[in-house]
């Protein structure tokens, strides 16, 4: 018996190891790819505005056409964000792949692991045709079991019943995805716990509890750091026996919320109405729409990835200049400062606790630097011959200069 024993586990580390050496590569099948841009952006913007379901009376069911390009971006980028590894996608009649290249850990087996998964048209959801890694090939119905175990382990509180009824059929023809389905008003609250679990959302209560305190006991107008110290001191506190990182998140949401006058409830419809805030003017260099630019750009920082950030940003500004408030180097401005705040308070447990004693004292002057001297109002045509467009050397030098000025922020030393 102690033989068999002994002889099921050799057995079984061999397999580990030959799945091992199958898996793990010398070469990456594919290559970095460009950060995403402002044109891309404003793409995906387009996109959303042209099919945005909330206009949908319930029970309506409605078709959505999402060319490759725009789907192999969104893939990628996501990749890119969330493994630090390169994605692509081919759409195909009847059929979707996808193509991963991972960098690895230094390690004597190989330093990549390459990815190709099939996707198969079906009568409603696709299904996995084969799964590769490496030069390990997994039969699909393995992978379909795989995959439906991971999606429930990694988001257990999605209403998965609710989405596949909404969804009625997934189609691929020549480099294009449809998208058949039936709206439901309330879906996104059924669906809410797959962005924010339980926990997470208890831990924005909290926050929320304490940012209407704050509110209802201030002025007509605030600072963006009377909030800050407030509520980082209160995350500091909370992370002690908690996780820093998360607090930080926490945080940043709910001021982000706070400041562009957006409630809660849209995310978290169970919130109770003693959570509502008095709203108050929150102003950054005495102007309010800086504090929206630097929290914007915080969150998206903390949740997303800073080139995203730094995408949206650049992408508003040239967004005003061709007839909205035309564009701003102090909005470019807040935008960065808000990334490298939203950045610094999630790197890791260390930095997010050095990031929340360093807010709980912060002036002003510590997270933003002077911006009134920088020019805005600019119109695309002035823009572009004033400084050259955005790869003129005169917008280059402005960026220099401002680069130079958060530098040498005080958040910068922490």
């Amino acid at each position: 018996m102690i033989k068999l024993i002994v002889f099921s586990i050799f057995v079984l580390l061999l397999l580990s190891i030959t799945a091992l050496v199958l898996v793990v590569e010398d070469e990456p099948k594919l290559r970095e790819r460009p950060d995403i841009t402002p044109e891309q952006i404003a793409r995906g913007k387009q996109i959303f505005e042209q099919n945005d379901p909330r206009r949908l009376r319930t029970g309506t069911i409605a078709r959505v056409s999402i060319e490759q390009r725009d789907l192999d971006l969104a893939i990628n980028y996501f990749v890119n964000q969330y493994t630090g590894g390169v994605a692509g996608l081919t759409i195909r009649q009847g059929r979707a792949i996808i193509k991963s290249t991972l960098k690895l850990p230094s390690n004597p087996l190989g330093n990549y692991l390459n990815l190709t998964l099939e996707l198969k048209q079906t009568h409603s959801l696709p299904e996995i045709g084969h799964l590769s890694l490496g030069q390990l090939k997994i039969p699909g119905f393995i992978a379909n079991n795989l995959s439906t175990s991971i999606y429930r382990l990694m988001l257990p509180d999605a209403d998965w019943q609710a989405l596949q009824a909404m969804i009625r059929k997934v189609g691929f023809i020549n480099k294009q995805m449809i998208v058949t389905y039936k709206w439901h008003e309330n879906l996104p609250t059924k669906l809410s716990g797959a962005f924010l679990p339980e926990q997470e959302q208890h831990r924005i209560e909290v926050y929320q509890q304490r940012l209407v305190m704050l509110t209802r006991a201030s002025k007509r107008h605030l600072s963006l750091t009377e909030l800050t110290q407030p509520l980082f001191q209160l995350a500091n506190e909370r992370s002690r026996q908690g996780d820093p990182v998360a607090e930080n998140r926490a945080v940043i949401l709910v001021l982000t919320l706070y400041a562009n006058r957006l409630t809660l409830n849209k995310i978290i419809p169970s919130l109770k109405s003693q959570y509502r805030p008095i709203w108050r003017t929150v102003t950054l260099n005495k102007r309010n729409d800086l504090s929206k630019h630097y929290l914007v750009s915080a969150t998206l920082a903390a949740y997303a990835g800073t080139p995203l950030a730094d995408a949206i940003g650049l992408y508003k500004e040239l967004e005003d200049s061709k007839g909205g408030s035309g564009f701003s180097f102090i909005d470019m401005t807040a935008n960065r400062v808000g990334t490298l705040m939203g950045e610094l308070a999630v790197q890791n447990h260390s930095q997010a606790g050095k990031i929340q004693t360093f807010m709980t004292m912060a002036q002003e002057r510590d997270i933003i630097p002077k911006t009134a001297d920088l020019p805005e109002y600019l119109t695309e045509q002035e823009f572009n011959r004033l400084y050259g467009g955005l790869q003129g050397p005169a917008y280059q030098k402005m960026m220099h200069k401002i680069e130079y000025r958060i530098a040498q922020l005080p958040i910068n030393k922490q």
